[in-house]
């Protein structure tokens, strides 16, 4: 649902600024969320190219802090026009604004979750938490509902029930 809506929002807020209100003050946020996706993008790849490379990904507390910062940018430029009239629509100063203030709170919450909480309560609190199939998981234990990896679940019920297709657990010795 909410992928729908992002997509619905994004086709009706280029349609209307294109045709009603093109202008610098419109493209102020969208020229900044460009350059923060890119270096947010960035991150992604050189996290992907795996373990060699995400060593040296120390700065993912500053790119959500960056992310913040962005908000807040957005946040000052759209809601100074509720003080100075430039004859810009009240709605969208009010729809860019606020697009601003929820993402910011969802990522400062993001935020004090990951990084504000000191190391040692994170580690106790995710060693006493239980995953959800019931078993406490570890870093690096990828191992779930007794399966090590995820071709070893197949299906088996109303679909194809042959034999060769059903479920196998998995030996103790292979981990």
């Amino acid at each position: 649902m909410s992928v729908w809506f992002g997509l619905i929002e994004i086709i009706i807020l280029i349609r209307s600024r294109f045709a009603l209100i093109s202008g610098g003050h419109s493209t102020f946020f969208g020229l900044l969320n460009t350059f923060v996706h890119i270096i947010m993008y960035s991150y992604y790849l050189l996290a992907a190219l795996g373990p060699q490379i995400q060593k040296y990904l120390w700065w993912k507390k500053y790119l959500t802090s960056l992310q913040m910062i962005q908000f807040v940018a957005i946040m000052v430029h759209a809601f100074q026009l509720l003080f100075i009239d430039c004859n810009y629509p009240r709605a969208f100063v009010w729809w860019i604004g606020m697009h601003a203030v929820m993402f910011f709170f969802l990522f400062k919450e993001f935020y004090n979750e990951q990084y504000s909480r000191p190391r040692r309560q994170k580690l106790e609190a995710a060693s006493k938490e239980p995953s959800s199939n019931g078993v406490s998981q570890h870093n690096g234990d990828v191992k779930r509902n007794s399966y090590s990896k995820q071709s070893d679940y197949y299906v088996n019920g109303d679909g194809i029930s042959r034999p060769d297709l059903v479920q196998r657990t998995v030996s103790a010795t292979a981990n």
